[in-house]
């Protein structure tokens, strides 16, 4: 007895190392999480003879056994299935019996201890049934999970409640009714339809020599999708690997949001609205409706922080270089007290959530993008009267225009030509006698170099970035006022060297999105022209941070630079020429939103 207790033993030490190398393995797949519950019933049999054993699960059983779904399962599988009381199944009604039965089995055996929240069981449905906790309950989609059995081959969970077929984000894009086709045109607005080489089989060769495929087509968002830097699939809306939070707005909504940034471009930016205007919006709204993960009710209500939806590396096709190259875009900024949603309107979906929208804008920063003015420009265009207005000089005098200060930057007869021409002063008489304070403040003006007017700055209240650019290596001291608050106190421009080099300092490194180096026209990337010109980087850019400003109430501002020592370091022997840096040269100051100016 002894000797055959021994041999058992040792087949039962070789089984349960089987076993639980099986089981790393899956512990390796499904990363190890701490249980949600331990508590399991251990059935003898596999999981087919566990249901059709259960007298309350033979309406599920039947369902299962006449759809096909044990004959694709074999003793020494894994498997999960979901089933349901006969109580239940009479709720049954008009969904499809094949569908319904494809959803209850996952060709995975998925442990209790890795139903966890948010884990999603995929299903030969294909699609994903979400474990979620409701009121401290484990829950498979919206409903209980009553019963837990381990069989020989797998897991069997028995579920309080029909669970639905739901459809997935993009499902549910596409069969939305009338009322919110304005968005669904504009997300297919970006769709193509192509080969997908990857996915399709050779078939032959053509009388040519070229390869034959069986042809498969495929989509793609070349808005949406998104990529890794290294082009590996990262996220998109069509697939049930990935999960969302999909934000639905209506016609209306759409066009009022869009109408309203419209109308506010000529206030704040003092020029005409245009077609690229609203595409822009357009695309905005697009990237703002969607999120990589399914957000709870509690995320999106009014008292939530704000959150950044889908963000990544973009598709782009480089037709210069008849390449595909992938470029990182900023992710679009969601304010939940701002882009409101009605909570009751949530639905699950196989892949995410949706919920329906009560009010939707274009943020300031989207509609805004930068004001940026040169004041040899502003100088020129404005009268005596005007001058008087919107520059206020105190202890300077004799203000002027010094041209070519630095010479021209022509990157592309396509493109404006940079002038650094600098507006002057220089100390009064009274000034250098006295060591007086020389200063001046000017109000917010914008120049339109297309019809060469003046507009009296109007933006809405928020947080800017203040970029500005004098010529560079000034020998005195500044401070920078923008309305009451002091910003720069005796800044040594000298000792600055090239940052506030006229406009070209914003290539250095700066917080903006929570990126750097970025601070450029709208439209227009560096990368696209630096193999013609390594200066591309320093083309009409912010200029150097002065710091971040609040404007408390929406309208103009007004910005001072004084300088303590200038009175008494002037030196007049260059003249009023551009070589004479003792003298007051400006060249621009800059407004951008961040991305907290909603």
């Amino acid at each position: 007895m002894k000797r055959i207790y021994q041999l058992k033993l040792s087949a039962v030490c070789l089984l349960l190392t089987g076993l639980i190398s099986c089981q790393n393995a899956w512990d390796d797949h499904y990363e190890r999480q701490d249980p949600v519950s331990d508590t399991y019933t251990v059935w003898s049999g596999d999981a087919e003879s566990y249901i059709k054993g259960q007298a309350n699960l033979s309406q599920i059983a039947t369902l299962l056994e006449e759809q096909g779904m044990f004959e694709r399962t074999s003793p020494d599988g894994g498997y999960t299935f979901i089933v349901y009381d006969n109580a239940l199944m009479s709720g049954l009604g008009t969904t499809d019996p094949v569908m319904f039965a494809k959803q209850c089995v996952s060709d995975v055996s998925i442990n209790p201890d890795k139903l966890k929240e948010g884990f999603g069981l995929y299903t030969r449905l294909g699609k994903n049934i979400w474990i979620s906790i409701i009121d401290g309950q484990l829950c498979l989609d919206d409903f209980p999970l009553v019963k837990q059995v381990k069989t020989s081959n797998g897991f069997v969970y028995q579920v309080g409640g029909l669970i639905p077929i739901r459809p997935s984000i993009y499902d549910k894009l596409q069969h939305l009714d009338s009322n919110y086709s304005d968005f669904v045109a504009l997300v297919k607005r970006y769709e193509e339809t192509y080969f997908d080489k990857d996915n399709s089989t050779p078939t032959g060769v053509d009388p040519m020599g070229n390869t034959v495929y069986d042809s498969v087509m495929n989509v793609r968002n070349n808005l949406m999708d998104r990529y890794t830097a290294d082009g590996l699939k990262l996220w998109d809306m069509r697939s049930e690997d990935f999960v969302s939070t999909l934000f639905i707005p209506s016609n209306q909504l759409v066009r009022q949001a869009i109408q309203s940034a419209l109308d506010s471009i000529p206030r704040w930016l003092g020029r005409v609205a245009t077609d690229a205007d609203r595409e822009k919006f357009e695309r905005w709204l697009v990237r703002a409706c969607f999120v990589n993960k399914r957000l709870d009710p509690d995320a999106v209500l009014p008292q939530a922080g704000d959150f950044d939806c889908v963000g990544g590396y973009q598709r782009i096709i480089d037709k210069a270089q008849d390449a595909e190259v992938f470029e990182y875009i900023d992710a679009a900024r969601w304010r939940p007290s701002v882009q409101t949603v009605d909570p009751a309107s949530r639905e699950a979906l196989s892949n995410g959530v949706a919920y329906y929208l009560t009010d939707l804008k274009i943020p300031n920063h989207v509609v805004i993008y930068r004001v940026k003015a040169k004041f040899y420009e502003l100088w020129g265009a404005m009268n005596d009267t005007q001058k008087d207005k919107y520059f206020r000089w105190t202890n300077w005098v004799e203000p002027m225009i010094v041209n070519d200060a630095q010479s021209e930057f022509i990157l592309s007869e396509t493109l404006p030509t940079m002038y650094y021409h600098v507006l002057t002063a220089i100390p009064s008489p009274e000034a250098l006698t006295d060591s007086l304070v020389c200063s001046v403040s000017y109000d917010g003006v914008l120049y339109n170099s297309d019809t060469r007017k003046l507009t009296e700055v109007s933006l809405p209240a928020g947080e800017y970035y203040l970029r500005m650019g004098f010529k560079h290596s000034l020998r005195y001291c500044i401070n920078i006022w923008f309305n009451d608050s002091l910003l720069v106190e005796d800044m040594l421009l000298n000792a600055q060297g090239s940052n506030f080099h006229f406009d070209r300092g914003s290539v250095s490194d700066l917080d903006y999105y929570g990126r750097s180096t970025i601070g450029f026209p709208e439209g227009y990337n560096w990368r696209d022209w630096i193999e013609k010109n390594e200066k591309a980087v320093a083309y009409d850019t912010d200029g150097y941070q002065v710091a971040v400003v609040n404007l408390p109430h929406s309208g103009n501002f007004t910005i001072t630079i004084e300088s303590n020592d200038m009175s008494y370091l002037y030196d007049p022997t260059n003249g009023r020429s551009k070589n004479n840096v003792t003298q007051l040269m400006m060249y621009h100051w800059c407004l951008r939103p961040t991305i907290n100016n909603y």
